[in-house]
């Protein structure tokens, strides 16, 4: 079921500021740890999983009027992650990237960023209504994106944990991540894997 859009606000500004609690604790070799996100360690996951808080700028400046033509959060995840989809075309892309990002990256720099991010966040009113220019999909709503970067958040955060523990989801970021993915593939694909009755790469991954 899918969370209204000031809850989700609230929940992704919980896991930002849970991200900035791990950044403040972590030490030089855990900065260093090779993660699950491979080429990743600690350090290029986090320059990945880091939000700017010039992004609000950035979608201040791309609300436009009328409709959007993306509503749902499972058909932003359908777009991206198609086959060719930006998730797939650009991933050597954004995997370099983190890698190249992470060196002039320090951990207490980062907790700033997500503390700086998750009260611009707090303050940001939320709305079905609010509708944006975005790549890939043309226009979108800002709550999609808030859902969308709830689920970034959470399962980077779980990708943290497992390489160097001191942190977890809230529950309510993970249901809601759960819902989300659950509500990517084909419906009926999705119960024949959960009833056991397919095999899972007929629904899963949901992402890439």
């Amino acid at each position: 079921m899918r969370i209204d859009p000031i809850t989700t606000r609230d929940v992704l500004a919980d896991a930002w500021e849970r991200w900035t609690r791990r950044c403040t604790e972590l030490t030089p070799d855990e900065w260093s740890t090779t993660t699950r996100c491979k080429p990743w360690d600690v350090g290029a996951l986090i320059a990945h999983a880091c939000p700017s808080p010039e992004l609000f700028d950035t979608l201040d400046n791309a609300t436009i009027d009328g409709h959007a033509i993306v509503t749902d959060a499972a058909e932003m995840l359908r777009r991206f992650n198609a086959p060719d989809g930006p998730a797939h075309t650009m991933a050597d892309d954004i995997a370099d990237r983190a890698v190249s990002e992470a060196p002039a990256l320090t951990p207490d720099a980062a907790a700033e960023r997500f503390t700086a991010s998750a009260d611009r966040l707090r303050a940001t009113a939320m709305s079905d209504e609010t509708v944006v220019s975005y790549p890939v999909v043309g226009s979108t709503t800002l709550a999609v994106i808030a859902e969308v970067a709830l689920m970034e958040a959470t399962v980077h955060l779980l990708d943290l944990a497992a390489a160097v523990g001191g942190i977890e989801p809230s529950a309510e970021a993970l249901t809601a991540t759960r819902d989300l993915l659950i509500a990517w593939p084909d419906a009926t694909a999705a119960v024949e894997v959960l009833a056991g009755r397919a095999a899972p790469e007929k629904a899963v991954p949901a992402i890439r």
